[in-house]
């Protein structure tokens, strides 16, 4: 019964998606171009280049994000910043571009300075240091802004687990923000949101814990970003 069920279930979402596509194939002459350079910029720009991946951290003042600012309330468990780095490494392992081994990030990471500057511009200062300390075009500054575990099961949650992350490419020799990722999700119910019906079944209907939630984010970064 279960099983039939599911099965009207993605009938009916695969209806649902398809008068959406069909929607937005009738208003695509009305979207917005991408911005000049953007498809180019993994294709070329990123040619034979070196990138570093800093080690994600939780920032603890607007200070220390590159751009934007902090949530007035939020929590990151200790441990996440460890899980997040071994979940970015996966995703990065496959990537055709070249990266400095996670030893060096490591290592550069603890020595680098921040300079002389105040504010946002020493945080930018010492991802930059990290970068010339590896010898790399570019760093990967990924950062966990905030972090909410689901509560419940997989199958029943009483509380959507919530991840709040970001990615940002740097060019060592400048200094400036290539790219920038942002993921804020709280998982949300098919009847909350019916436009996210493609997530609802890839996850089979089910809740996905913090950490499950992080790495669709991770994936989709890396892909954004074209690592």
């Amino acid at each position: 019964m279960r099983n039939k069920s599911l099965a009207c279930l993605v009938v009916v979402l695969a209806a649902v998606i398809s008068l959406s596509t069909g929607c937005v194939r009738r208003t695509a002459s009305m979207a917005k171009a991408p911005a000049p350079g953007d498809a180019a910029t993994s294709a070329v720009a990123f040619l034979n280049k070196t990138f570093v991946v800093a080690p994600f951290v939780i920032p603890a003042t607007d200070a220390d994000l590159p751009t934007g600012y902090l949530p007035s309330i939020r929590s990151v468990p200790e441990a996440a910043p460890v899980q997040l780095d071994a979940a970015l490494d996966a995703d990065l392992a496959g990537s055709g571009q070249h990266f400095v081994p996670s030893k060096m990030a490591y290592t550069c990471a603890r020595s680098a300075q921040r300079g002389n500057e105040t504010g946002r511009l020493a945080t930018m200062r010492y991802w930059q240091n990290i970068g010339k300390c590896a010898g790399a075009d570019f760093v990967l500054v990924p950062l966990v802004i905030d972090w909410s575990e689901r509560e419940g099961s997989a199958i029943g949650a009483t509380k959507p687990a919530s991840v709040n992350l970001s990615l940002t490419l740097i060019d060592v020799r400048t200094g400036g923000i290539v790219k920038t990722f942002h993921f804020n999700e709280t998982q949300q119910t098919l009847a909350a949101n019916i436009l996210e019906a493609k997530k609802f079944v890839s996850r089979n209907g089910r809740w996905l814990s913090a950490m499950e939630l992080a790495q669709e984010g991770l994936k989709q970064g890396v892909k954004e970003l074209g690592l």
